[in-house]
Order: structure tokens, then sequence, then C-alpha cells
């Protein structure tokens, strides 16, 4: 595989004295989200309230819309919940002014905005609130679920000029923001998807129920993929892989972790090509580690990612995985996964079949257990502690 790109230096930090005594306050502003299983960047904003926390920072979290289930019992800070609907209309602008009134008030020194709405409206509602440090955040390869119109890429680059900094949580994505958002490289902080590989470590035994539960004998191999149910993660591939692939291997058996509304579709194509007693979709999971015990091997086959919180479990369980050469997949594989062109079925049944031989899964299994070492949450933990003391230091700036 090549060799990845050298992440350019960052601006040097000025001295711890340069900072307010005080902790630093941060507001993540968010838009609405489904659940806590519904994909990374739901599980990712508790990691940054976690990180920031750690990183003795005093986080408040403000969503723009629902997400009554997000609470301060399950984030371990405040939450602040608007039910904004549009907001274009006179009705989502008032309750927006209202946000940046609070914002005022709170006297926050860094705001980080986190998905479409909030990256777009968020700059500008911090600097009217007076917030010091604006801080944008990528994890995908597109803001935006659909392509954005003329008037959406022009906001959007208007927002970005506000921004002082941009998180981004891996190499791909941190180059492709540089090119099409044209934010200079000099503001973009890359800071891994980090994981409790402690945590994450599964026993074989701990998946003896879910073997069960599916009908699984010790000849059948379990192929498995953890993905919110989306047209992006192209499951409708998995299904047409595993039709492939159980015609060279009678024993293999595939199972989704995830929901979405892709749901109907799948279930409908999984009639068409018959596999109905060969593939299982088993809804969402809020502790995946039984499922991810009872597999024998792990894909991600997505046409887009940004860094992949799911390869980074199958890693850190010591599956062998096979993913879509995407985003900041092979960032974190390197050498220690089978990576595949996206959108390809015959390469993704051709790479899930060379891995029913035991030793090449174990040897893929071995590398993944030390490559997944990189990516722990200590190591996050260490460059939050970085980046928050550059925060600081700007916003000390901006108060003088």
């Amino acid at each position: 595989m090549e060799e990845l790109p050298e992440q350019q230096e960052k601006p040097q930090v000025r001295p711890a004295s340069a900072a307010p005594t005080r902790p630093l306050k941060v507001l993540f502003l968010t838009d609405g989200m489904e659940a806590i299983t519904a994909g990374g960047t739901e599980r990712q904003l508790l990691q940054f309230v976690a990180l920031a926390k750690g990183s003795g920072a005093v986080p408040q979290i403000c969503i723009l819309r629902g997400t009554e289930w997000l609470t301060e019992a399950l984030t371990g800070c405040p939450v602040r919940h608007y039910a904004i609907g549009r907001v274009k209309s006179l009705a989502g602008m008032k309750q927006l002014a209202d946000i940046v009134r609070w914002m005022r008030r709170e006297k926050f020194d860094v705001l980080q905005t986190v998905l479409t709405d909030s990256s777009v409206i968020g700059p500008l509602m911090g600097k009217i609130a007076g917030i010091p440090v604006i801080v944008g955040t990528r994890r995908n390869l597109a803001l935006f679920a659909e392509p954005p119109s003329r008037g959406e890429r022009l906001l959007l680059r208007m927002s970005d000029r506000l921004l002082d900094d941009v998180q981004a949580n891996s190499q791909a994505v941190a180059a492709h923001i540089a090119r099409r958002e044209r934010i200079p490289r000099k503001k973009i902080s890359v800071i891994y998807n980090g994981i409790d590989t402690d945590r994450m470590r599964v026993t074989r035994a701990m998946g003896a129920g879910v073997r069960r539960q599916l009908g699984l004998d010790d000849e059948h191999l379990l192929v498995g993929n953890v993905s919110g149910l989306r047209a992006v993660k192209r499951l409708d591939l998995f299904l047409e892989a595993a039709q492939i692939a159980i015609r060279q291997h009678p024993n293999l058996r595939f199972i989704v972790v995830g929901e979405g509304d892709q749901r109907p579709r799948l279930e409908a194509l999984i009639r068409a090509l018959g596999l109905d007693k060969i593939v299982t979709l088993v809804g969402a999971q809020e502790d995946v580690r039984p499922w991810l015990a009872a597999m024998d091997i792990a894909v991600l086959c997505s046409d887009a990612e940004g860094f992949s919180n799911s390869v980074l479990e199958y890693m850190a369980a010591g599956l062998p995985v096979v993913a879509t050469d995407v985003g900041g997949n092979r960032e974190a594989l390197t050498e220690a996964g089978i990576l595949i062109p996206p959108g390809d079925a015959q390469r993704l049944a051709e790479a899930t079949v060379r891995l029913t031989v035991e030793q090449e899964r174990r040897r893929l299994s071995t590398g993944a257990l030390a490559a997944v070492q990189r990516f722990d949450c200590r190591a996050a933990q260490l460059k939050m502690r970085t980046v928050y003391a550059k925060y600081a230091s700007l916003a000390h700036q901006e108060a003088r």
C-alpha cells in the first residue's frame, strides 16, 4: 500500500501561562440525531464531551431540534434542547436569535459545530454572541446528505471564513475539505476517533449466546457488518456478495447490525436473492461486543467514510476486516485488513471467501489488534489536550 501523507505541522501553542486561569467553557452545537445507536457521529458527540472534560474544559451541548434521548445523565454535561423545524422560517430565525442571546449570557470560550445545519449557521451565531474561538467539525467526505445547492455552498464558504480551526477525523477528510471547501490546511487539526481498546476486547465465549440465537454451529463462519441502514453504506452490495460467496462456501452466514431507512428495501432484496436463511438484520444494538464476539469476519462496504468507528471496533475485537478503500479506512487498517474498491460485489465476495481460510483470518486478526493501539482513546486524549491548549491561547488573545 502507498504511504500516507505526513500530517502538516500545526502552529506552536503558546505557553500555558498565556491561557486564562479558569476552565475553558466549550459549547457543542449540533443538529437533531436519531438515537445513540444510529451512527458514528451520535457516539462521537459523547466522545467529544469526554475528551473536553478530560482536557480540563467545561462542556455543554445545544441541540437545534429533537433528540430528547440526549440528556445530561447520558452525556455528563448540561444539554439544552430546541425544536427548530426549518432554520429559514420566521419561527426558526426567532429561536436562533434566542440561542445567540443565551450563548452571549453564558460567555462561552469555544463554539464547536457538529453536523450540517450547525456547521452552516453556527459560526455566524457564535461571532454575533461574541464567542472568541469558533471550531468546525468534519467527520465524513460529504457534509450535506444531498448535493448542496449553489446557495448552500456559498453560505458554507462564508461560514468557513469565520472558523479558527476545523477538526477532521482523518487525513483523507482533511485533504478533502482543504480542496473542496478551500479551508487553509494550517486551520485543520486531525484528531482520529478514539476507541477504548480495553473495553472493546472480546472473547469467543462472549458471542456464544448470539451464535445460539442465530442457530449457528461450529462449522458456520459468521460475516458481520455493523452499519446504519443508509444508502451510503451499500448494504445491497453486502447482500449481493453474500449470494456470490455462499456458492463457494455454503457454511457462510451473514448479519447486519444497525438500523435505518433502508430496512424495507434490504428486506425485499434479501427475499429476492433467496437469502432468507443466510442473512439476518438484527437491528441496532447498544452493546455491539457480543455480536462482534460471534463474528468470524467483519465487513464495511460503504461508498464513503470519514474515519469509521465500526472498523476500529472490528480491529479492537481482533476481527479480520474487509473494507472499501474510501475515506480513512486505509489509514486505520494499513496492512491489517483487506481493502477493496467501492461498489464491487464480486471483489467483496472474493475477499470474504479468502478469509474462510483460518490461517489468513488469524494473520489479519493479529495485525488488527496491533494496529488499533494507535487509535486508543488515550492517544486521542493527548492530542485533544494540545488542541484545547491552542484554543485557550486563542481565546485569551481575543479577550485582551
